[in-house]
């Protein structure tokens, strides 16, 4: 299953189609004859070799409801000449392969007929005429938007000087610790000179050398 389709319970099985028929006839066709509009995919079985139709295909809708009334509506009915036989689809197995999305990317060519061109929506073989293409999605861009935080840390961090190497909390850390011991020592050492420039303003004091009980100042 894909996108909530249920290909093994929306999917109808159609026989004894024209062999002329193309999948874009088939497509307009069912959306204009019938009462649903909710056909997915249309897939004609053909040879591998001459890619001739077999006359029998694979109606994929989008719900099951859409598939019963579509394979009611249409069995033993006569379309283009023909009576086709219309039921529900067996699983074989391999419903989310039917589903999945075809590329093609060679658009030199029609994979309807094989020649170049043309696409399958133009193909002359279209018995029902031309199909319009599908509309493609745009694709829309994304602005990045940067929010101000981010811009406010980038530009203290600049101004900090900081190594954008270090991006780890463990080198953040350390390098933290050493600016932290760097001042301890910075500070250490100038409480150090402080204090022995202070001890060498105060003035000493020497006994006289005449062996009084007097004391001289000295400078």
């Amino acid at each position: 299953m894909s996108g909530g389709l249920a290909p093994s319970k929306s999917t109808v099985y159609v026989s004894n189609l024209p062999f002329a028929l193309t999948n874009n006839d088939l497509y307009r066709n069912f959306s204009i004859s019938v009462m649903w509009l909710y056909i997915f995919r249309v897939t004609i079985m053909k040879d591998k070799d001459t890619r001739k139709s077999k006359g029998v295909a694979f109606i994929l809708f989008l719900d099951k409801e859409s598939a019963q009334n579509c394979s009611r509506a249409l069995n033993n009915k006569q379309l283009f000449g023909r009576v086709i036989k219309a039921s529900i689809a067996i699983d074989n197995g391999r419903a989310a392969e039917f589903i999945r999305r075809r590329n093609y990317f060679d658009k030199s060519k029609c994979y309807e007929c094989g020649e170049a061109g043309h696409l399958s929506y133009a193909c002359p073989k279209n018995m029902l005429g031309e199909r319009e293409p599908p509309k493609k999605k745009e694709k829309k861009k994304r602005k990045k938007i940067v929010e101000p935080e981010e811009i406010e840390e980038e530009e203290e961090s600049e101004e900090e000087g900081e190594d954008p190497a270090l991006d780890s909390l463990s080198q953040a850390i350390a390098v933290q610790q050493a600016k932290i011991e760097e001042e301890e020592q910075r500070w250490t050492q100038t409480a150090g000179e402080s204090s022995i420039s202070d001890d060498s303003k105060r003035p000493r004091i020497k006994k006289s050398a005449y062996f009084s009980d007097e004391e001289e100042l000295s400078d």
